[in-house]
């Protein structure tokens, strides 16, 4: 059974906050400045000063939808709303649903540069087994998981098509997040950083 706890309150107040803009933001701007997203990303415990690309490769994914703010060709804020999922062998598997909110700034010929910032709700699961000791004999435990608070910023780079009907975005982002509380006695706050590789779809493609 999972508790109440205070990370699991401000996980989905943060998330609460963050996916309601971005409903706001989708009623003011026509379909063409929102695009569906998704990736797939190799994950490492550790602080952006590690490696870029790590090893041993832990894979995950995420998908969800990106809502601009405003209309300039060239300076772009928006804000994100994604559902992700990793897995780090020996350690956890994380389900992650949080808002982002960036700036894109364009730089030559359908390139672009961006920066965001996000929070929300990460579902922590642990890959070992958990025993406990009842009358004299060790029982394994049911265990769904703990509520945990993720908080980050991500650096992107990305290309879009030019004079295309449906233009599509393909991005190669660098995440950062700090995953809390891991384990509050000797590691409270857990780094991980994310290499995502991904496309971004119009949501004009999905109109007849």
């Amino acid at each position: 059974m999972i508790r109440y706890n205070s990370s699991l309150a401000v996980g989905f107040v943060l998330l609460l906050f963050g996916l309601c803009a971005p409903l706001t933001a989708s009623a003011q701007q026509p379909t063409r400045y929102r695009y569906a997203m998704a990736s797939v990303f190799n994950a490492a415990t550790q602080l952006p000063i590690g490696q870029f690309l790590s090893t041993p490769v832990h894979l995950g994914g995420t998908a969800g939808a990106e809502f601009r703010y405003n209309n300039h060709p060239a300076n772009q804020w928006f804000q994100t709303a994604k559902l992700g999922f990793s897995y780090h062998q020996y350690v956890q598997s994380t389900i992650q649903l949080y808002s982002e909110a960036g700036y894109r700034r364009a730089i030559w010929k359908g390139t672009a540069a961006e920066f965001r910032l996000g929070a929300g709700y990460l579902h922590a699961i642990p890959a070992t087994e958990i025993f406990t000791l009842k009358e004299g004999q060790y029982k394994r435990k049911t265990n769904f998981g703990r509520p945990q608070v993720m908080a980050g910023a991500a650096l992107g780079l990305s290309y879009t098509q030019q004079n295309a009907t449906h233009p599509l975005r393909f991005f190669l982002d660098y995440q950062f997040y700090l995953q809390m509380p891991f384990v509050k006695s000797y590691v409270p706050l857990l780094p991980n950083t994310l290499l995502h590789l991904g496309v971004g779809v119009p949501f004009t493609i999905f109109k007849p």
